[in-house]
């Protein structure tokens, strides 16, 4: 069953009804890189308004849940005990820049209006029960418990138990993590015996749906970082449904060493399994008669840095003491052109280190070219979440695309045909 199918059979947060005077329980995806309690892309915050805007604006009071990095939790035993009895150093068990009490305060600037923190998400009885109609309550960092991503069910279900005493009605809006089995995404619907997707979660399955139905014919896919194995599934999966295939990143030097190019000391996966594997998929590739285009040039450098003087190859070869790290211009020139002939462009990894100037015009070119698509000539330009998504941000073309993804794993997982438990666990209409 696809993504679309699974969806259309979902109740949604519209159908949950009557809201007014009712406590909702939303679980978001707020993991957003904080460094010194100031967060430096609020993307994810801001996906998450429209479902938090629809609860209080009907009447309802939003209790929101997020993870925030991977904390060592704290395991939760029991769930008629008090928190503070059980786990007395709970305040300073834990590393501040992992706390949620930034996105409380930039929600508050988004959303215009006051913002609880509780800062145990375990023990926020007091403030669930206060909440009033219209006001928004963000728990603690949901991981700060290990029973959050335990593989032992009753331990995740124990923990369910106590969030779900909160709240009347649950939402899913967290795409990013509705690929996991979890206390917070399969969990409470399983204990609340209901659960409702938000209109995130809606928005990423139908894009995603468009690619893996019957999209705008030609489709290309543009799939880069750093290792052919970690994309296998992806490239397998999408080689029965695209036109053309571009590959970028540091895997792209794993099949030019496949095809026998010199590439210096660029990044790539030696082992001669990976080898043969990128010359298997090359192999599939031209036997369903899809083309692939690989980079015919190269930006290099001897250290994994910036430079002022990196070296431009001139043909698909890395010199000797060097490494590639970053696709050349003629490169960029040619997969714009491709990405000028389709229809369809789903992209996922980025071409280079875009992370560092010297490297980024790579990345940044594809990000140009499926924004320009989208908006002159209608391209259905979507794009897989994790780096290509903070690619697509730091680029400033992430606006123009017709979807960028939150989720980075629930989208890969997705293209490679897998299913969500996140979804499925959610209510049939």
């Amino acid at each position: 069953m696809t993504a679309a199918m699974v969806l259309k059979q979902k109740r949604t947060v519209d159908d949950i009804w009557p809201m007014k005077n009712k406590k909702v329980l939303i679980r978001v995806d707020f993991n957003v890189p904080i460094k010194n309690g100031i967060i430096s892309n609020d993307y994810r915050i801001r996906s998450s308004l429209p479902t938090i805007k629809r609860v209080i604006e009907q009447g309802g009071s939003a209790i929101l849940m997020s993870h925030l990095g991977r904390p060592k939790g704290l395991k939760y035993e029991a769930v008629d005990r008090n928190i503070d009895f059980l786990c007395p150093s709970f305040k300073t068990s834990f590393d501040v820049e992992l706390s949620l009490e930034p996105v409380a305060e930039r929600l508050e600037e988004l959303l215009d209006c006051k913002v609880l923190f509780a800062p145990n998400c375990l023990d926020a009885d007091s403030f669930a029960r206060e909440l009033q109609p219209g006001e928004v309550l963000l728990l603690e960092n949901v991981r700060f418990y290990s029973n959050e991503g335990s593989k032992d069910l009753e331990q995740r279900l124990n923990m369910a138990r106590k969030l779900a005493s909160y709240a009347d009605y649950f939402v899913s809006d967290a795409f990013g993590t509705a690929h996991r089995n979890s206390a917070t995404m399969t969990g409470i619907p399983q204990v609340m015996g209901h659960g409702a997707a938000g209109y995130l979660m809606a928005q990423e399955v139908d894009a995603f749906a468009q690619v893996l139905g019957s999209p705008p014919r030609p489709m290309v896919a543009i799939v880069g970082g750093a290792k052919v194995s970690d994309k296998i599934l992806l490239l397998e999966n999408m080689l029965e449904r695209i036109d053309k295939l571009i590959i970028g990143g540091a895997m792209a030097y794993t099949f030019l060493k496949a095809q026998g190019f010199d590439i210096g000391a660029s990044f790539h996966e030696a082992e001669q399994s990976f080898i043969d594997l990128a010359k298997h998929l090359l192999e599939s590739a031209k036997t369903k008669k899809i083309d692939v285009y690989l980079p015919i040039d190269h930006i290099c450098h001897t250290k994994f840095e910036a430079t002022e003087n990196p070296v431009v190859t001139e043909d698909e070869n890395v010199p000797d003491g060097y490494m590639a790290l970053d696709i050349g211009p003629k490169t960029s020139a040619k997969y714009a052109s491709v990405i000028s002939e389709c229809r369809t462009a789903l992209w996922n990894g980025p071409m280079g280190v875009f992370e560092i100037e010297t490297y980024s015009s790579g990345t940044f070119m594809i990000a140009e070219a499926m924004a320009e698509g989208t908006s002159e000539r209608g391209l259905l330009s979507i794009i897989g979440g994790g780096d290509s998504a903070s690619a697509a941000e730091k680029s400033g073309f992430a606006s123009k695309m017709s979807h960028v993804s939150t989720g980075g794993g629930a989208s890969l997982e997705l293209l490679e045909g897998k299913s969500l438990p996140g979804l499925y666990v959610l209510d049939d209409a």
